[in-house]
């Protein structure tokens, strides 16, 4: 995979941690740092990488929005569908599913 691309993933999986722990403060440089790397790949890439370009931009799109979702919301609202801390064997709920409880 591209290193650029791999930046991409990795800025949405620090920002998919960054919700989940509530660290708010972080999320707009991630963002920011997200949107610099798509650019970016953006600049550098074929024709041929159009397709796949424009899915990711979607996807990003789609991810600032939920974000956004969240952020906004009462904070007795977001700690009543945060992941459970008190149980070290629990796995976290994926993203997906922590978001559609919103």
């Amino acid at each position: 995979m591209n290193p650029v691309a791999e930046g991409v993933m990795a800025a949405t999986q620090k920002l998919v941690e960054q919700a989940m722990s509530g660290d708010w403060q972080a999320v707009p440089k991630t963002i920011e740092a997200r949107r610099a790397l798509l650019e970016q790949l953006a600049a550098s890439s074929s024709p041929q990488d159009r397709e796949w370009l424009n899915a990711l931009r979607s996807a990003m799109a789609e991810s600032d929005q939920a974000v956004a979702r969240i952020a906004a919301a009462p904070p007795a609202e977001t700690a009543a569908v945060a992941p459970p801390s008190d149980t070290a064997t629990a796995a976290p709920p994926s993203t997906l599913e922590w978001l559609s409880r919103r």
